[in-house]
């Protein structure tokens, strides 16, 4: 059976510029015929199938090449680690970056790294027969543990015995830990509190002074420390140890801190934020005192801040310059500082303020500021107020000043704290400036 075809149409449409391999829409073709067409199941040529390399690669001959080929592989891939792979684990341990910490105590490090027990200095354990007063211990001088870098670097020769440890000096006796007597556990940790028998945190954690002392005194405050650190270590390390510290209770860290401060023989105050004139525009902090809070709502802030760390002689405000003009707002505060045992600083942020009169009536041991001695931090303005303080102190016994740890501020203190012995007078801690409305003992 045929069935028509259109060949000769194809032809032509391809001859007029057509596609000649556009399909034409219907072509008819013969039947192939029968002579090309296969039985089922019959065997077919592999080169017709598969053709040139590729069957040869599918074959016998060419599995087993690729047996060889993947065995010789792996051969030479066993070879290369059993010859490599030791070296090429100790270059990657070398190259992992490591560190290594030592939790031992500063004491035992030292012992560490000490020369051989030989060649070490007997203990000096006379010297132990008549230890200061565990609260009052003083912290070890700089001078005491030698540094490595001033170690000797060659083994020690027959020498005379060790000269006997220095003696610490007294400006630092002052009590490293709060003494549990005088605090009491609250919801906000550890409070201040009035001891059994009377002893008052101000006085138990006061700097060792002479009492004796008869020259004009100087006390100063360096206040808003602990939010930076880097200014705060400044402060604790490198004034001189009568130089007051105040820290905020926002700062981190104020446990490690205050313990620095007062190894250091620094006296501690709690810098506490009250309303300023411009509040809120000028805002101390989610637990500034208020005037329009309720007696009942500041005490409890207050408390809150005088929970975050322990050992402090005080109080002082943190602008505060409308909070201390509002008798009904401050009294009751105040009265809770006297009630704890606290001495209390009135920064005269307004000359108006009523906290030195008020603290008066109440018998609250007080000190009240001389002058700011860095409203410009610059070192003209800094010693022109350090000069003022120097003036008030020889009309009247006394002065305060309150600065802030600014670089140019410490590094004048500093300088400016080494002249007063030439001039007659002394850097005192702010527990030594109290007034008569509280005598010290």
């Amino acid at each position: 059976m045929k069935f028509p075809s259109f060949k000769g149409r194809r032809a032509k449409g391809a001859a007029d510029g057509g596609f000649d391999d556009d399909p034409p829409p219907f072509e008819e073709q013969e039947d192939e015929p029968e002579a090309v067409r296969e039985p089922l199941g019959a065997p077919v040529a592999t080169a017709d199938r598969k053709g040139g390399i590729g069957g040869v690669l599918l074959g016998p001959l060419g599995q087993g090449l690729v047996l060889l080929l993947l065995i010789g592989g792996l051969g030479a891939l066993g070879f290369w680690l059993a010859s490599n792979g030791a070296a090429t684990a100790s270059k990657r341990a070398l190259l992992t970056p490591r560190a290594t910490f030592s939790f031992l105590p500063p004491a035992q490090q030292q012992q560490q790294a000490a020369p051989p027990p030989a060649a070490t200095p007997a203990p000096a354990e006379p010297q132990t027969a008549s230890p200061p007063p565990a609260p009052a211990a003083p912290a070890p001088q700089a001078a005491t543990p030698q540094a490595p870098s001033q170690a000797p670097s060659q083994p020690p020769q027959a020498a005379p015995a060790p000269a006997p440890a220095p003696t610490p000096a007294p400006r630092r006796q002052v009590a490293l830990a709060h003494d549990p007597a005088l605090v009491e556990n609250t919801p906000y940790g550890l409070l201040p509190k009035i001891g059994a028998e009377g002893q008052q945190p101000w006085r138990a954690y006061a700097h060792a002074f002479p009492a004796a002392e008869q020259r004009p005194r100087i006390a100063l405050i360096i206040n808003g420390l602990g939010l930076s650190g880097a200014a705060t270590e400044a402060a604790i390390q490198d004034l001189p140890a009568p130089v007051t510290l105040a820290f905020t209770p926002y700062a981190g860290r104020l446990g490690e801190w205050i313990s620095m401060a007062r190894a250091a023989g620094h006296e501690v105050l709690l810098s506490m934020p009250m309303e300023p004139t411009g509040f809120p525009q000028s805002d101390p902090g989610p637990h500034t005192l208020l005037t329009s809070l309720s007696p009942v709502e500041n005490l409890d802030r207050m408390e809150w801040a005088m929970g975050r760390f322990t050992g402090y002689v005080g109080v002082v405000d943190f602008l505060g310059s409308r909070f201390t003009t509002d008798e009904r707002a401050l009294l009751p505060v105040l009265k809770a500082v006297k009630e704890r045992g606290l001495m209390f600083v009135d920064s005269k942020s307004s000359s108006s303020s009523l906290a030195a009169q008020i603290a008066g009536s109440i018998d609250l041991p007080h000190a009240v500021n001389t002058r700011f001695i860095d409203n410009e931090a610059s070192r003209g303005y800094i010693d022109k107020s350090l000069e003022e303080l120097e003036r008030v102190a020889r009309r009247g016994g006394s002065a305060v000043g309150i600065g802030y740890a600014y670089p140019v501020t410490l590094e004048r203190v500093k300088a400016w704290a080494a002249t007063l012995p030439g001039k007659g007078l002394v850097l005192a801690p702010i527990t030594a400036t109290t007034t008569r409305q509280a005598p010290r003992g």
